[in-house]
């Protein structure tokens, strides 16, 4: 099976973890699978309506181009 797995892991202000498993059928780097995983998590915060989001992840690289720090 090709392709890459992401999971995200929002968790309200009332601490309820709410999971996502998302499965892409196309061959990635490792950043691009963060990249993807970051932009279906904001996608589906927003379909809840959630503005205010603090993002935890693994990689400076993408928490630097986020911030609009490194290019």
């Amino acid at each position: 099976m090709d392709g890459i797995g992401v999971g995200i892991l929002p968790i309200t202000h009332e601490k309820e973890m709410i999971p996502y498993y998302l499965r892409s059928e196309f061959i990635s780097t490792h950043n691009i699978a963060k990249y993807e995983a970051l932009k279906h998590g904001l996608r589906i915060l927003l379909s809840f309506n959630i503005k205010n989001v603090h993002a935890y992840v693994d990689s400076l690289l993408i928490v630097n181009q986020v911030n609009e720090k490194w290019k």
